[in-house]
């Protein structure tokens, strides 16, 4: 069985060189595969987009700026989230309305939004504050003494889009993608082709097993640096700022 990527523990650069290394030793099955030869070959452009955002952020100033206000406007989500959550626990009949009336509005914007990559969580945010800015949505923050950090969430989101805006100038005039955006792209892409070879094993078993051992070689590899890294208190973002 093949082992599955913890892409969430790896830098952009370990990312990068991992998924060059799943379609260097898939080369053969892609050949006689077209599915395969597909997917590594989407793989291999994100790899590009990914290599090319790496450069990048060693010669962009301002991504240490968006990062820090995409940080931020993260952590307030994440309060804002939480402090409505915690609601349908009160024995008070006019709070629990409060959040019934809320957290649907939340759940439909997503509740992990702010994994989502830049552009993408920027959307889900003004969704969502269209819909909480309406009167009777207002007076139920209130309620709930959620207005405070709500308007808190606002303003770090509109922080956050003038610093992206500043930094997508200058992407533009160079014609890099984004750090962020080269990841999410890359991150499907790579549990797809391990996904798809894990359904060829299971479909034909035995035929895949010394790709699979070559594989499951390479994500050990990764992981056991990941993890090293993790047990040191090392946090994926201050080492990515130190790309």
């Amino acid at each position: 069985m093949i082992k599955q990527l913890r892409t969430s523990f790896l830098l952009p650069a370990e990312l990068s060189e991992t998924a060059s290394k799943y379609v260097a030793a898939t080369a053969d099955l892609s050949a006689a595969d077209p599915f395969i030869a597909r997917i590594t070959g989407l793989l291999q452009t994100d790899i590009d987009n990914l290599n090319a955002a790496i450069t990048a952020v060693r010669l962009n100033k301002l991504v240490d700026d968006v990062a820090a206000a995409d940080a931020l406007r993260d952590d307030l989500f994440i309060g804002f989230k939480d402090l409505v959550d915690a609601y349908k626990r009160r024995k008070n009949q006019a709070l629990v309305d409060a959040y019934e009336q809320i957290w649907p509005i939340i759940y439909q914007a997503g509740t992990r939004l702010y994994t989502l990559g830049y552009a993408e969580q920027s959307g889900k945010l003004e969704a969502l504050f269209t819909e909480l800015d309406k009167p009777e949505n207002q007076t139920a923050l209130a309620t709930m003494h959620a207005d405070g950090i709500y308007a808190d969430l606002k303003q770090a989101q509109a922080d956050f889009v003038t610093i992206y805006n500043s930094r997508l100038d200058e992407d533009t005039k160079k014609n890099y993608p984004t750090l962020s955006e080269a990841k999410s792209k890359t991150v499907p892409h790579v549990n797809i082709l391990l996904d798809a070879i894990n359904i060829l094993d299971e479909t034909d078993p035995g035929t895949h097993g010394a790709l699979i051992d070559k594989l499951n070689g390479i994500t050990t590899s990764i992981m056991a640096v990941a993890r090293a890294r993790k047990s040191r208190g090392e946090s994926g973002e201050e080492l990515e700022a130190a790309e």
